[in-house]
Parts: C-alpha cells; structure tokens; sequence
C-alpha cells in the first residue's frame, strides 16, 4: 500500500508517495556504481508504479455500461462501473533532459487508456543557470509546442525537483504563450523542502507528486543526499 503525506499550501497539492519499493529503487539509483541500461530501467519502473496512482486521482472520470464477453452465454454479463473518460485533453512535457524518459513513458501510457487524438506531448529544452551562489535562474533554450493547452491537465514528469526554477519557468512559459489548463501536474523521483518552498510563487493550480522528498540542498543547489545528475545518467554523459 502507498503512502501519503498531503499538504495543503494555497493552489498548491503535494503528495509524497513513500513506500519500500520506491525506497529501495531510489536507493540503487543513487549508489555510484548504477550505470546504464540499469538507470533507465530503474526511472522506468519507479514512473510506471506512479503513473497508475496519479492518473487514478487526476483523470476525469465516468460511469459507463457494457456486454461482457460472457453477456452471449449469461445476460447477466454485464459490467458497470467508473472508468476514464476517453475525449479529455491530456498533454505531457518533455521537459530535455532529464525528463526525457519519464516523459515518453506517461505519454505512451495516455495513450493507451485514453483517446490518442487527445493526447499530446511537448518538447522544452531548459538549462540551469548556474553562478558561485548556486542556480540563479533557468534559461529555456527552445521548446516545441504543439498547441494550445486550454483545458487540458498538463503532465511534467521531471525526475528532480531541486530548486524548482525550471518548473517555474516552464509553467510560466505555458501560461504566457499557450493558454489556461484544468491545471498542472508535477510528477518527480525527489523533491526538496527548497523546493517546495519556492513553487508557492506560482499563480496557476498545480499538483506536485514525489516519490521521496530529500534533506535539502547543498551550497552548489544540488539535492542531498540525492541520486546525481540524472540527466547525465540517462543520456550517459558527463555534466
């Protein structure tokens, strides 16, 4: 069973989901001598094990109707009960690097249980900026959006929220350039009290969910005790 922590911060939802095996996942991660393919197949498994939860709380829902495979044999086949409504508009932010993969992974899972015509996924490329005082801001270098996101629940999947100034600009972005959504949904492995802290400056409805929140950060802005650069780790480069 999954573990929630909630907390109420003005237009602001978090929900920690802490449990043995996000722990335990998230602890192999961290350990230096994880590399690849077992990174992926680690932030795969950890996506895939939230996606389920998540989506159960943010997806509209419906109450629907249908013959059974059984219905031919016994009238009585036939199921009722709440599923997803098929025709709600979803998109999902890539959010490069890091979130390349989780990103992918919840888009492909949309649609699946949804109607694909609805589903959309974007690309923004962000890069920290980084002075002797840590991270001072997020430049957004590109991004490619495939319309507008009027209505829509906006996915992020970004493996770590650290300082939270690129969520914050992305979230900005959107909102500046492409329209209002039902909200936005922050989906990460950990977050930080710092971080936490600094999304309450964002004026837009938002869902943070995080498989473990950490100590902190470090003088350098990074998270401690942490798992490392994962988009470094993914894409097996250097920083």
């Amino acid at each position: 069973m999954l573990y929630f922590k909630q907390i109420k911060a003005h237009f602001m939802d978090i929900q920690t989901l802490e449990n043995s095996y996000h722990r335990t996942l998230l602890a192999e991660l961290g350990d230096p001598k994880t590399k690849q393919p077992r990174v992926s197949q680690i932030i795969h498994a950890v996506y895939d094990s939230l996606f389920g939860v998540i989506v159960s709380q943010e997806l509209e829902t419906e109450v629907i109707k249908q013959k059974t495979k059984i219905y031919a044999e016994d009238k009585r086949g036939i199921f009722e009960g709440k599923v997803f409504k098929k025709d709600q508009k979803v998109v999902v932010c890539d959010l490069i690097r890091a979130g390349i993969e989780p990103s992918a992974l919840f888009y492909h899972k949309l649609t699946e249980i949804l109607n694909p015509d609805k589903v959309r996924q974007d690309h923004v490329m962000a890069q920290r900026i980084e002075t002797k005082h840590g991270v001072e801001a997020t430049d957004l270098m590109g991004s490619k959006i495939g319309g507008s996101i009027d209505n829509a629940i906006v996915f992020i999947p970004d493996p770590m929220g650290a300082t939270g100034h690129s969520l914050q600009e992305v979230i900005e972005f959107y909102l500046a350039r492409h329209g209002q959504p039902k909200k936005f949904v922050a989906v990460h492995l950990v977050i930080t009290p710092e971080y936490l802290e600094h999304m309450k400056k964002i004026d837009a409805p938002l869902t943070i969910y995080a498989a473990r929140k950490d100590k902190g950060l470090t003088e350098q802005d990074y998270i401690y005790p942490g798992l490392g650069g994962v988009g470094e780790m993914i894409s097996n480069t250097e920083k």
